[in-house]
């Protein structure tokens, strides 16, 4: 199962704000993932696994996990943009899984 760490400075209430959001939004597209809550320390350590990250702030490229900003999320600007990456990426994700099952 794929796993999507939202981010944000602290960990605690703002990510779980968006990843309330994003838990609503797999379901409305009868996704499955594991949505779990996470600082920026958290993915700095050697065993933190994910798939995708959603993040209110700013983090290094050289991560190597793809990253989508939660602020449309979080300031309900345009949330649309948000799912859009999230869909596009997931897509990405599962054509490149399909691919190593060949």
């Amino acid at each position: 199962m794929l796993t999507i760490a939202i981010v944000c400075g602290a960990g605690i209430a703002t990510s779980a704000l968006i990843a309330e959001q994003v838990r609503d939004h797999l379901d409305s597209r009868g996704r499955e993932a594991h949505v779990v809550q996470a600082t920026v320390m958290d993915l700095l350590s050697a065993d933190f696994r994910a798939d995708l990250v959603i993040s209110t702030v700013d983090l290094p490229g050289a991560l190597g996990i793809p990253q989508i900003s939660g602020m449309p999320l979080l300031l309900g600007t345009n949330p649309q943009v948000t799912y859009d990456d999230i869909d596009r990426l997931l897509q990405r994700i599962d054509d490149s899984r399909a691919g190593d099952e060949r």
